[in-house]
């Protein structure tokens, strides 16, 4: 048997004559022994690329999760600019859709009060018979025309005639005390429904108010052109506005069962007293301005 490390031919012998290995292992398990001469023999290049090629497979894994975690911040932060743009766009067009909401609210409100006029204008007292709850809003649109109506009529005339602190005193003034005027109004005949103990409801009675003041409004579109041509008519038109919010607040009054029952003061002298409180405010607050005004319509430059 030949001896696989030194390649002595032995016998049937289990050990090697030369090296003393035994042939009995060797034969059914043989163990290669490398063979320095090999080894050595081996090129350089080879063991220095085997080396990096060992090395970069070293360091490979550890370059890998830096990469990873930049790609990942990478989406992170492109996700976050995404959402931060999409949530953008959603705001802008949740601006959009509400804006336009509010400007066909704006355009389906303006033509039911243009309808709602128009109709009333015809036959304020027969309307004002037939309105409700639902009108409540047109009467207080009503009175808020009538308050920019009549403050925009001073501030024109003012102008004209050159008055420092127009803005306030032609403008701001007129407006406040127009609408306290008309706030007055509506406290008193609630007021006064409430001592005769008449069964109301206050929207009917805010609707039937603005009911009967349209043709105020009408009143003081005209005034306000008229400055322009005339001031007498100007002033003439300005003050049938004013006496439609007396005739207005009798009206609204004595069309519900008054002095139904036994008050301490009589149904005629609760509404006397009602429009001399009107009339009174308007004196205090509008009276001076008023009186102006008729000065300068008598004047020679004021009978144009």
């Amino acid at each position: 048997m030949k001896c696989p490390v030194c390649n002595h031919e032995n016998g049937d012998a289990h050990f090697c004559e030369r090296c003393g290995s035994n042939l009995t292992q060797t034969t059914s398990s043989p163990t290669p022994v490398p063979n320095p001469e090999s080894a050595a023999s081996e090129p350089e290049y080879t063991r220095w690329s085997s080396t990096q090629a060992t090395s970069s497979q070293a360091s490979a894994p550890s370059n890998t999760p830096s990469v990873s975690i930049h790609k990942e911040q990478t989406r992170e932060s492109t996700g976050t600019t995404d959402h931060a743009s999409a949530g953008d766009n959603s705001s802008n067009q949740w601006n959009n859709i509400v804006q336009n909401e509010k400007v066909q609210q704006a355009k389906e409100v303006s033509k039911q009060y243009l309808s709602y006029f128009l109709s009333v204008l015809a036959r304020p007292y027969q309307t004002m018979k037939t309105v409700g709850d639902q009108h409540s809003l047109n009467g207080w649109l009503t009175m808020a025309l009538i308050a920019v109506l009549s403050s925009t009529y001073f501030l024109i005339t003012f102008s004209r005639i050159g008055m420092d602190g127009l803005f306030i005193g032609g403008f701001l003034r007129p407006l406040l005390f127009t609408v306290i005027i008309l706030i007055a109004s509506i406290a008193l005949m609630y007021a006064i429904l409430k001592i005769e103990k008449i069964t109301f409801r206050p929207k009917t009675l805010v609707a039937q108010f603005g009911t009967l003041l349209v043709p105020a409004v009408v009143s003081l579109v005209l005034a306000n052109l008229f400055i322009i041509i005339s001031y007498s008519i100007a002033i003439s038109l300005l003050a049938v506005s004013y006496i439609i919010v007396f005739v207005a607040l009798n009206s609204v009054l004595f069309q519900y069962p008054l002095n139904r029952t036994k008050a301490a003061i009589d149904s005629m002298y609760s509404v006397l007293i009602a429009n001399a409180v009107v009339f009174f405010i308007l004196y205090q607050s509008l009276g001076e301005i008023i009186v102006g005004l008729i000065s300068l319509m008598l004047s020679p430059f004021g009978r144009l």
